[in-house]
């Protein structure tokens, strides 16, 4: 036997000890092409280079033991096909193998016919694996941004404009307050984009001190600083291939702001108490809740970064900016809730599936200075402590949602009105009215200045002037 037909099948061989690479590469024979490395940390810089069909890891490894560069890995290249190899196997170690993602534990005096059967499983395995992902990111891709719900008019240009940038590797700069679903976005950016299949790496750049959020974004050396007992690769290069979203970009220090801009402008990183520069493919998008060009102007923030990051800006609206899409956000989120607690409780949870017409219209009606992120807790809290199947005003008073004013005279308006109606109709009829009347009302108290009114209501410029033709207001 020697060697499978068609392509040459690549075999990386993960071993401290030269005799096994040559071992392998003799049993395997023909048809398969065998790299090897020694160490961890060069199968690391490496895996990179070569789409490798089949990786195999000794599970005793020097500095780094099998079990960790497997979880690496696998991190890195989700489809990847790990074969793990032992002197001596357990069956305890080859349980934590599969459940780490390893496709087979073996022994090393496996026969040449059972090192090829292996193999050529595992090559199979990956081979599916990596058709049913492809398969799947077109699918998604063909039904455009399905995770982004909303057709109130600010959403709609949101998704246009997400689906055009997609498809393109600009940098990207998401500006939002906290809670609209800035990450969101990002992730469906990645999802529909042509890097896809690789890693997406996220994380907020608030929760770290400088020193550690510059270790922790570019990697360090081995004694590089105190508690530094071995080298960290850093989120860069564990995005490598894909890309990396930096939230609460704003709340970077002056030296990470610094390195920051030569990684987008050289493609490259040098680990904290490295020598060299390590080169990097990785798409980055950013996001903030903060004012960028006022943190420019006072000088916390670089200029030139700020540009490199704002290559496309994307503003994602505030809740009380399209609160027609409620209804839906609400409906969306109930389900999911519901999906999530039937799982936990073997399908046999009692969750609510609706709302009332009153508690609906007190949702469209309040004014969600948390936003999306808010309304989840609402109705979360609102789903435990209702008695039925169905959301009431009086749960949102349990879970202390505040009521707007003339919330009293909106909730007989739409019961008296939901006779006979559909219960869109009656939401969005008493939206309308209540934002009518906050416009007005706002009018009223700015003597007639639509840009201090839009600034008390908090919502933009724009917008108002829209509301003042749409309701006819002087």
């Amino acid at each position: 036997m020697n060697g499978p037909a068609g392509p040459l099948r690549r075999v990386f061989v993960i071993d401290d000890e030269p005799h096994i690479h040559r071992l392998i590469a003799l049993l395997l024979g023909d048809g398969y092409r065998v790299d090897s490395a020694r160490t961890a940390a060069e199968a690391l810089d490496r895996i990179h280079e070569t789409p490798y069909d089949v990786v195999l890891i000794d599970e005793e490894l020097p500095e780094v033991d099998g079990f960790d560069l497997l979880r690496k890995l696998k991190k890195v290249t989700p489809e990847l096909a790990v074969i793990l190899t032992t002197a001596q196997a357990t069956v305890k170690a080859a349980v934590r193998a599969m459940q780490l993602g390893a496709y087979n534990y073996v022994r090393k005096t496996l026969s040449a016919d059972e090192l090829r059967a292996a193999v050529n499983r595992a090559a199979e395995h990956g081979n599916l694996a990596r058709e049913v992902r492809r398969l799947r990111g077109e699918v998604e891709r063909a039904r455009g941004v399905v995770q982004l719900i909303g057709d109130a008019p600010p959403m709609r240009q949101l998704i246009s404009l997400a689906e055009r940038v997609a498809n393109s590797d600009a940098t990207v700069l998401i500006f939002g307050e906290s809670g609209t679903g800035k990450e969101l976005l990002a992730r469906t950016l990645h999802r529909l984009g042509p890097r896809a299949d690789l890693p997406f790496v996220a994380f907020d750049c608030s929760a770290l001190s400088p020193s550690l959020l510059e270790a922790e974004l570019f990697g360090h050396e081995k004694g590089a600083f105190t508690g530094a007992g071995k080298a960290r690769r850093g989120l860069f290069r564990e995005a490598h291939g894909g890309t990396i979203f930096l939230d609460e970009i704003g709340d970077i220090a002056a030296p990470v702001q610094n390195k920051l801009l030569r990684v987008l402008q050289e493609r490259e990183i040098k680990p904290v108490g490295g020598d060299q520069f390590v080169k990097i493919d990785v798409r980055v998008l950013a996001a903030t809740n903060k004012d960028l060009k006022q943190q420019v102007a006072r000088g916390h923030f670089r200029e030139d970064l700020y540009w490199r990051l704002a290559v496309v800006p994307i503003q994602v609206p505030p809740l009380r900016e399209r609160r027609e899409d409620i209804p839906q956000l609400a409906a969306h989120i109930l389900a999911r809730r519901r999906g999530a607690a039937k799982t936990f409780a073997n399908n046999e949870a009692r969750y609510p599936t609706r709302i009332s017409a009153n508690a609906l219209a007190r949702l469209s009606a309040y004014h969600w200075p948390g936003n999306i992120r808010e309304m989840e807790n609402v109705l979360s809290r609102a789903a435990i402590l209702c008695d039925g199947e169905e959301i009431r005003s009086d749960d949102l008073d349990l879970v202390g949602l505040e009521r707007a004013d003339g919330d009293a005279a909106l909730g007989k308006f739409t019961v008296d009105a939901a006779k006979g109606m559909p219960l869109k109709k009656v939401v969005d009829d008493a939206v309308r009215e209540l934002e009518r009347k906050a416009i007005a009302d706002a009018l009223k108290r700015c003597d007639g200045s639509a840009s201090k009114a839009a600034k008390l209501l908090g919502i933009s410029r724009a917008s108002i002037y829209n509301k003042i033709r749409e309701y006819r207001l002087s």
